[in-house]
C-alpha cells in the first residue's frame, strides 16, 4: 500500500478579538502565532518620534512614539547622535514584553519573502544557513544588482536559497516598492506618531510561513481570504497551494485541525513523548530549563540504548515546543547522561537541524559530559503562554490555565459558531466567577446584537475556571 503524503498546510483564522495562524505538518503544529486586540505586534512598524531622554550611561535614548510608553532606542541603532527634543525617523525592533519598552532601530528594513531591503544602511549580506559557496556567490550578484537599481542594503533570507533569479528580483522589486511609498507617507506626515504599518496580519503570515512544501493555505472569514488571494498575486502569482477557507467543516479552523486541543496543551508543564518518556518545561525570570525522563520507556535495551533513544525523540520535541511556546532568551536543556560521543554529537546534530526551520535567532551549544545543552533564542515577543493563560491560583502559580480574557474569546467564538442551533430566545452561559467578570455590560450586548439572542452570564463556583457550559 502507498504511504499517504503528509501535507502542510497554513491556518489562519482572524476575528474581532483575536488573530491566529498555525503551521501544520501533517497533524503536528509546528508553529503558533496570535495576536490580541488589546495587544497588537507592532514589529516593522515604522513611526515619527520625539526623542525624551537621553542615557549616556547606557547608549540609549528614550523615545516618544505616541503608543503610551517611551521606547528604548540604542545609540548604535541610529546613524547620527541623537539630541533631546529631537525628532527621529525609527523603526519597531522589538515589541514591548512585560517591564521591558519596546526597542527602536533607525535602520529601517522592509522585508520580503526572500530578501531583506534595507534602504538606509551599507552592509547587507546572505543568511548565515545557506552554506553552499556557490549559491551565497549567485545570491550576492543577485543583490549587487537591486542595489545598482535601488541603492541601500540587501540580505538574501534562508529562503531565498535555490530560488530562481526572476523570483528573487521579483521579491527585490516589490520591496522596493514598499520602501517608495513609506518616502511618500513620510514627506506627508511629519507630526509624532505612525506613518506606515508594514504589514496586515494575513499578508504578514503568508510572508512568514508561506513556503515550497506548503500544500493548501486555509483563511476565516471570507475577507481575510481575499487579502490573502490579493497578496499571493502579487508575490507569487504562480504558487500551486490550495488557498481556500475549508467550507465544508462547520467548525472554526482550529478546532477542526486539532489546534484549540495544542492551545490548551500548552498550559501544562509536561509533554509526553510517544516512546513513553517525557519532557519537562518551567520558565523562570532568568531561563527556561527544560528536563527529559524516561518515565515508562517501552522499548527493551541497554541503559545507553534507552537514553540514547528518549534523546532523540526529546531533541525534535523539545525544539519543535521552543517554537510553539515562542520561548526566548536562556534555554537549559537537562537531556539523560550518555557515555557515547557519538550519540550527544547525533543528538546536537538533531537540534540544529531542528532549529534551521525556526525563524527566530537561534544558537545551540554541544552537548556536555553531564548531558546539558545550552541554548539562546531571539525573544522579540511575549511567548505564547503569556498570552493565553494565567497563573493558576489553585496552585500558587505552579502550574497554568487559560486566562480569563481567553475563556471569554473561546465562549464568544462557539456563540456564533453556533447561533443558527440557538432556537431560544434567550441563552444562558455558566462560567467560574472570574470568567464572569470578564463579560461586561458592553460585552455582552454586543454579543446580543451579533446573535440576536438575549444573553445572560450566570457565575457558578462550580464550573472549572476552564469550562463553561451554554444552556
Amino acid at each position: 500500500m502507498r504511504r499517504q503524503e503528509v501535507k502542510n498546510i497554513i491556518l489562519i483564522e482572524v476575528d474581532a478579538d483575536e488573530k491566529r495562524a498555525a503551521y501544520l505538518r501533517g497533524s503536528e503544529v509546528q508553529e503558533l502565532i496570535i495576536e490580541r486586540k488589546e495587544e497588537p505586534s507592532r514589529i516593522g512598524d515604522i513611526y515619527y518620534g520625539l526623542a525624551s531622554g537621553i542615557n549616556n550611561a547606557i547608549h540609549a535614548a528614550f523615545v516618544d512614539i505616541g503608543i503610551g510608553r517611551n521606547c528604548f532606542l540604542p545609540f548604535s541603532d541610529y546613524p547620527h547622535a541623537i539630541k533631546k527634543g529631537e525628532r527621529l525617523f525609527v523603526q519597531i525592533a522589538k515589541d514591548e514584553i512585560k517591564t521591558k519598552p519596546a526597542r527602536l532601530t533607525g535602520y529601517i528594513s522592509v522585508p520580503g519573502r526572500f530578501l531583506i531591503f534595507m534602504p538606509n544602511s551599507t552592509r547587507g549580506g546572505v543568511s548565515k544557513n545557506i552554506t553552499d559557496r556557490k549559491e551565497r556567490f549567485r545570491l550576492k550578484k543577485i543583490m549587487e544588482e537591486l542595489k545598482s537599481a535601488h541603492g541601500g542594503a540587501w540580505i538574501a533570507r534562508t529562503q531565498a536559497s535555490g530560488r530562481t533569479e526572476k523570483e528573487i528580483k521579483s521579491d527585490g522589486e516589490f520591496a522596493a516598492s514598499v520602501w517608495i511609498q513609506i518616502e511618500k507617507e513620510k514627506s506627508r506626515d511629519t507630526k509624532a506618531g505612525q506613518i506606515y504599518c508594514m504589514q496586515d496580519f494575513t499578508p504578514k503570515i503568508l510572508r512568514e510561513m508561506l513556503n515550497d512544501k506548503t500544500d493548501a493555505v486555509y483563511v476565516e472569514p471570507e475577507e481575510e481570504l481575499e487579502k490573502a488571494k490579493k497578496y499571493l498575486k502579487q508575490i507569487a502569482p504562480d504558487k500551486k497551494a490550495e488557498l481556500s477557507n475549508d467550507a465544508k467543516d462547520p467548525r472554526g479552523l482550529f478546532e477542526r485541525y486539532g489546534v484549540e486541543k495544542v492551545i490548551r496543551d500548552l498550559t501544562k508543564p509536561s509533554v509526553a513523548l510517544s516512546s513513553g518518556g517525557e519532557i519537562v518545561i518551567q520558565s523562570t525570570e532568568a531561563l527556561t530549563a527544560v528536563d527529559v525522563n524516561s518515565k515508562g520507556f517501552k522499548k527493551k535495551g541497554s541503559v545507553e540504548d534507552t537514553s540514547f533513544l528518549t534523546n532523540k525523540e526529546a531533541a525534535k520535541e523539545i525544539m519543535r515546543q521552543i517554537r510553539l511556546r515562542n520561548i526566548g532568551g536562556i534555554i537549559v536543556c537537562d537531556l539523560i547522561d550518555m557515555e557515547k560521543s557519538l550519540h550527544r554529537q547525533e543528538i546536537y546534530d538533531i537540534m540544529k537541524e531542528m532549529a534551521s526551520y525556526d525563524r527566530a535567532k537561534i544558537d545551540i551549544l554541544p552537548l556536555n559530559r553531564l548531558g546539558l545543552v545550552e541554548i539562546t533564542r531571539q525573544r522579540l515577543e511575549d511567548n505564547i503562554l503569556e498570552k493565553v493563560s494565567v497563573k493558576c491560583s489553585h496552585c500558587d502559580g505552579s502550574g497554568r490555565v487559560l486566562s480569563p480574557l481567553t475563556m471569554l474569546i473561546r465562549i464568544k467564538r462557539h456563540l456564533m459558531k453556533n447561533r443558527k442551533n440557538l432556537h431560544a430566545v434567550s441563552v444562558n452561559i455558566f462560567v467560574h466567577p472570574t470568567v464572569a467578570d470578564m463579560f461586561t455590560e458592553d460585552a455582552i450586548d454586543a454579543l446580543a446584537a451579533e446573535t440576536g439572542k438575549r444573553i445572560r452570564i450566570r457565575a457558578d463556583y462550580k464550573i472549572s475556571e476552564q469550562e463553561y457550559e451554554v444552556e
